[in-house]
């Protein structure tokens, strides 16, 4: 039953126009910001510029996706239809997280493609499969380092039954992780510390649990809804 669910969902996610957006952003923002680098740099040096940028981005993109997921039950009026099935709800939530994380997952993918591609066009050079498969290893689990944490946004959606709410919190969040880093508690803050680890920082046992933990949070906290909460 759960993999109708997942069909399901995912069929939901390729025939809304949203999907084509975020498809769109995530081809056109990392070619730009890759070749808005300086030209020339070996691999290693180009990927550094650029990841940074990226892992920003990935912030903002996966708690979208999750808000989306989500929210839009609430939006399009169909929390109801739902949650009057004769069906637990911890299905329509597990599909919910499985269909978002491997939405995500393609971002992040073809997000490294397109970084890649501009490196490309820059004229990188003096790369070698050690260096792409480090940077390759990197970037991917600081993207689903940002998918975990990206759980609140869900959360968020569900609580304030829809996914405007989530999208302006992650634009507060990310403003106000600016401000963290230059304090130096980057390593002590969910959403700075993928963005580090992108950087090439080293991430802590210690910042692993607070990953951890919001990540919980945030897939704990929408489930809960979901059972007690918003059916009443």
């Amino acid at each position: 039953m759960l993999h109708a669910f997942i069909r399901n969902e995912t069929l939901k996610v390729r025939r809304s126009v949203v999907f084509w957006v975020v498809a769109a952003v995530f081809a056109a923002l990392p070619l730009l910001i890759g070749l808005l680098k300086q030209p020339g740099l070996d691999w290693g040096t180009d990927y550094s510029n650029v990841l940074d940028s990226i892992a920003s981005l990935l912030v903002v993109g996966f708690s979208f996706t999750s808000a989306w997921v989500f929210g839009r039950e609430y939006t399009d009026r169909t929390i109801k239809d739902l949650l009057v099935k004769p069906i637990p709800e911890s299905y329509s939530v597990l599909s919910k997280f499985i269909v978002t994380a491997m939405w995500n997952i393609l971002i992040a993918l073809f997000t490294f493609a397109m970084i890649t591609a501009a490196g490309a066009v820059n004229g990188a050079h003096g790369g070698s499969a050690d260096t792409f498969l480090r940077v390759f290893g990197t970037y991917m689990t600081a993207a689903l380092f940002i998918m975990a944490v990206s759980s609140t946004s869900a959360l968020i959606a569900n609580l304030t039954k829809g996914y405007l709410a989530p999208i302006g919190v992650i634009f507060v969040i990310i403003i106000v992780s600016n401000a963290v880093v230059q304090f130096g508690f980057g390593p002590y803050f969910p959403w700075t510390i993928p963005v580090l680890l992108a950087k090439g920082a080293d991430i802590g046992f210690v910042s692993v649990m607070i990953l951890a933990l919001t990540a919980i949070a945030g897939f704990a906290g929408t489930v809960a809804w979901w059972r007690y909460a918003e059916h009443k």
